[in-house]
């Protein structure tokens, strides 16, 4: 070892043999190619997504083909149904004769109540119970309705007339 400050290093006078053994060795190529290496990442990063909707796809295949086989495999359904058609047909009035003008209906008899002779005394009971209207005409029901039916196809100017009328200042 040199201790003396004043004396530097001095270079090697020879090249150094490391130096020079490096220097006789060519490079060799990599055989990394980027390309390569982003394609098969992408591939391997896909497999798993492209899998699940080939699992998705199947699955869906499948239960259109059940639906379409529940379908068109099921018996046919008769089913009756009653159907109520209009048809218009042309009617000849025949011709109306006339009615005769009905007679007055007799009022019903409506026997007073006897008054009770002592305020005490309960009500006596009458016998006649429950007066009931006369039936009515026959035919009556069948006239109300034509009535009816040509006051809704013509109008009020249908209605029999009511008679004279009279004021009230002169009753």
């Amino acid at each position: 070892m040199n201790t003396s400050p004043s004396i530097p290093n001095p270079p090697p006078t020879g090249p150094d043999p490391l130096a020079v053994a490096l220097s006789k060795l060519e490079p060799t190529p990599h055989g990394f190619e980027w390309n390569s290496f982003m394609f098969a990442a992408g591939r391997a990063s896909k497999g798993r997504a492209i899998l699940t909707w080939q699992v998705t796809a199947a699955l869906l295949a499948l239960v259109v083909g059940a639906l379409a086989y529940a379908y068109f495999a099921r018996p046919p359904a008769v089913v009756e149904r009653e159907r109520i058609v209009y048809v218009d047909r042309v009617v000849e009035k025949p011709a109306e004769v006339p009615l005769p003008a009905p007679l007055p209906l007799p009022k019903p008899e409506v026997k007073p109540e006897p008054k009770p002779e002592a305020p005490g005394s309960p009500a006596p009971q009458s016998s006649a119970g429950w007066v009931f209207d006369p039936p009515p005409e026959q035919g009556a029901a069948a006239r109300w309705l034509n009535t009816r039916n040509e006051v809704l196809t013509v109008g009020l100017s249908v209605l029999p007339d009511r008679g004279p009328k009279v004021s009230p200042s002169q009753k």
